[in-house]
């Protein structure tokens, strides 16, 4: 099994009712590239992190042209909620309405990849206290409920006994891009080698991230960030569970 991670889809029909090239020349038939990249480097036994904002769709039957574009595609995917996703009912309604397609959707709790060797722990994340965006009487209450999710997915994970663990956020856990969170805390607490996240555009490719953090790994894999290309993630079986490869 080959592990992936991408985010930041921002799918809207086909054809798109809301083209993203409008953000910029990085979107141009984005989706058309990412799918060329994904047939061309996934098979049916490998796994795909979709890191939220998935479809610009309201409601979750309007979202379905796009889930079947992603259902379509080969891979076990795994997605989380972006703050976009108003589509998203509850994890446990679309995990019953998906059950037959390969794809899971998780919201402050855990499954395994490979063979139980690696622990996907993935929530929405929020935006951190410090930020610019953030404010005490519209944000406190969501970063605090997101920290729980968070600790409680990788209690989950530590119990599993699983040889590596992977954070799966929308938001980035760090605040500002730079500065410490709970999030990051946690990470810490725990030993998280590595942190796949989204929400961030505009900035050029492999300038901020990837970057080590407190001895976590962060990857930013938004779609413009990588260039339309999934991220392969991998942990050499000889290594210690610090030490991720992408």
């Amino acid at each position: 099994m080959r592990l992936f991670a991408i985010g930041d889809l921002h799918l809207s029909g086909n054809p798109p009712k809301k083209p993203m090239e409008i953000f910029g020349p990085r979107w141009k038939n984005h989706w058309s590239r990412i799918k060329e990249d994904w047939r061309n480097r996934v098979t049916e036994d490998d796994a795909i992190l979709i890191a939220g904002d998935t479809s610009w769709a309201m409601h979750l039957s309007q979202a379905q042209e796009d889930l079947n574009e992603i259902r379509a595609l080969p891979g076990r995917k795994i997605l989380i909620r972006g703050n976009h996703d108003y589509w998203w009912e509850s994890a446990g309604k679309l995990n019953r309405l998906d059950a037959a397609h390969n794809m899971q959707y998780l919201y402050g709790n855990t499954v395994t990849v490979d063979d139980g060797r690696i622990a996907i722990c993935g929530t929405h994340g929020w935006v951190c206290p410090g930020d610019i965006h953030y404010r005490e009487d519209k944000d406190a209450k969501p970063y605090r409920r997101e920290l729980l999710r968070v600790e409680r997915s990788l209690q989950e994970a530590e119990k599993m006994g699983c040889a590596h663990t992977i954070l799966l956020l929308h938001y980035p856990p760090v605040c500002d891009l730079t500065k410490p969170s709970g999030f990051t805390e946690l990470l810490e607490k725990y030993k998280v080698p590595l942190c796949i996240f989204g929400h961030l555009h505009g900035m050029q490719p492999n300038t901020m991230f990837p970057r080590l953090y407190n001895g976590t790994l962060l990857q930013l894999v938004s779609a413009d960030y990588r260039d339309c290309k999934l991220l392969e993630i991998t942990f050499d079986k000889e290594e210690s569970a610090h030490e991720p490869n992408c």
